[in-house]
């Protein structure tokens, strides 16, 4: 008989569909039986065809339904764990851990791991306490890199520091790989002259991840590198903000926003250097993308960044224009056959140390090795 296993999410955002399918993975269908729940989000044909596992649930709950002590969110998914005695549960963010938490008091869960994914998830008083009751020794907290594993160490209460670990974020090579368009298409898709040598990003525009920064820094460049561009794919609330700056700066020639691109990471390789400047970062994955696509990084030392790219790509202190500057005006500046070796040398880094294989290994270290 299968055993079955629980991966539970808050929404099915598209980075929390891959990493639902990147958890899924580390399951041999044969043994076992996959369930994917969310506790937001209406029930979507499409959404569900993109899950690898055999099963996907929609709670569908309401934001006032997900506040509070979510007594709907535990009643439901006490009943599932009932019917479906998940042997590992796998919960990603805080209130699916939160929810988990409550039904392990009342139902046996052999296994169950708690992932954050970003800074100060577990910080408040009452987040720590509520750890330290429901703790139990067959549950362990994870980060999604060392910085975040070392911020709930400091945070939480009542947990030994052994069972707060490290979860990477990782990337599926083998199906990420072919959905790149090639440089000349992707160039095409952006309108992108063969001359121009591309610095872009690709991230929401919120303060976090200090595209105004980029866009000094660019301007500082800009004199001296007639053929640059920035090119920013993404929307937020500070797209007014960044617009004005371009404006002010006379750069509207020069930077570009697309605006929300759907699947926008296909289009990496129209970029000469893939630019970062966030101010804060738990782990950074579209680092591991821009990498994959063998192109060029630049990025702050910020939290988890540092633990992606390595000695694979450029590292600047965040919020300092000239330090950007003069990073992006080497690479300008750089011959072809150099900065192909920095490309390499990324790929290399993310097929080496953020590889499924490596992150099944580390997983089912924890697991197979009744460290629990």
């Amino acid at each position: 008989m299968r055993k079955s296993i629980l991966i539970f999410g808050h929404g099915y955002a598209t980075q929390f569909i891959d990493i639902s399918n990147q958890y899924t993975k580390l399951f041999d269908p044969v043994q076992f039986e996959v369930t994917v729940a969310y506790l937001t989000g209406e029930p979507d044909k499409k959404i569900k065809e993109r899950h690898l596992a055999e099963n996907v649930y929609f709670l569908n709950l309401s934001k006032q339904a997900t506040r509070g002590l979510k007594i709907a969110a535990i009643r439901r998914m006490f009943l599932l764990q009932r019917e479906k005695k998940f042997q590992i549960v796998i919960c990603h963010r805080y209130k699916p851990s939160y929810v988990m938490l409550w039904v392990a008091r009342f139902c046996k869960i052999p296994v169950l791991f708690f992932v954050m994914h970003e800074l100060k998830t577990l910080h408040s008083m009452p987040r720590r306490c509520l750890v330290a009751a429901l703790m139990q020794k067959n549950m362990f907290f994870a980060g999604v890199s060392n910085a975040v594993r070392d911020d709930i160490r400091r945070d939480i209460l009542g947990v030994p520091a052994e069972r707060v670990i490290t979860l990477y974020n990782m990337i599926d090579i083998e199906l990420t790989e072919p959905t790149f368009l090639d440089r000349p298409m992707a160039r095409e898709k952006l309108n992108l002259a063969k001359e121009d040598f591309v610095f872009g990003t690709l991230g929401r525009l919120v303060p976090a991840k200090d595209q105004d920064t980029m866009i000094k820094g660019f301007s500082l460049i800009k004199a001296q590198c007639p053929h640059a561009k920035l090119v920013i794919i993404g929307d937020g609330v500070l797209e007014k903000n960044l617009k004005e700056q371009i404006q002010q700066l006379h750069l509207e020639k020069d930077v570009i926003l697309t605006g929300y691109i759907d699947q926008g990471f296909r289009l990496l390789k129209a970029f000469d250097v893939f630019v970062l400047t966030s101010v804060k970062e738990a782990f950074g994955r579209v680092l591991l993308e821009a990498m994959l696509a063998k192109v060029p990084v630049i990025a702050t030392k910020t939290n988890g960044i540092p633990e992606v790219v390595g000695n694979a790509g450029a590292l600047i202190d965040a919020q300092d224009p000239a330090q950007l500057a003069k990073k992006m005006l080497a690479f300008y500046r750089m011959p072809n056959t150099e900065k192909t070796g920095w490309a390499e040398k990324g790929s290399q880094r993310v097929m080496q140390e953020f590889s499924m294989q490596r992150f099944y290994d580390i997983f089912w270290g924890w697991v197979g090795e009744k460290k629990i």
